[in-house]
């Protein structure tokens, strides 16, 4: 008895430990990154680095669509892509179909959206073709 209460109290001082371990932050997303800096919030980096990849686009798309300047600028970035490269980031793609899903949603309702010009364009830049980061790269450097 002895034995099974100490190695429960073992356990259990192990699991305080790890659940008062602070969680370290992942890399970030490099189209993540890119799109921070092009709505002027680099800043939000850091709290970004604790969002799961897989779950970054929509993070971003959550923040962009409660700022119309900052939506304004993002769809600015996602258009110097697309007239760059032909084509934008999977991660903006991603993160343009969010947006659209939170307009469309009766959250929507509750948010200032852009133009009827502007909405137009998050859907057609949402339709553009998805390239990888290495891809985009790879079409920068040509001549």
């Amino acid at each position: 008895m002895k034995g099974t209460l100490a190695a429960a109290v073992v356990l259990l001082a192990g699991a305080w430990a790890a659940a008062e371990t602070p969680r370290s932050g992942q890399l970030l997303n490099l189209s993540c990154m890119e799109a921070l800096v092009a709505i002027d919030e680099a800043n939000l980096a850091g709290v970004f680095s604790f969002v799961p990849e897989k779950d970054g686009s929509a993070a971003f798309a959550d923040l962009v669509v409660h700022n119309p300047k900052a939506m304004k600028k993002y769809l600015a970035k996602v258009e110097g892509d697309l007239k760059a490269v032909g084509g934008i980031s999977v991660w903006d793609r991603e993160a343009l179909a969010f947006a659209l899903s939170i307009y469309a949603s009766p959250l929507g309702g509750t948010l200032e959206k852009p133009s009827a010009k502007a909405m137009a364009r998050l859907a057609e830049l949402a339709q553009a073709p998805g390239l990888t980061l290495g891809e985009m790269t790879a079409r920068r450097r040509k001549p």
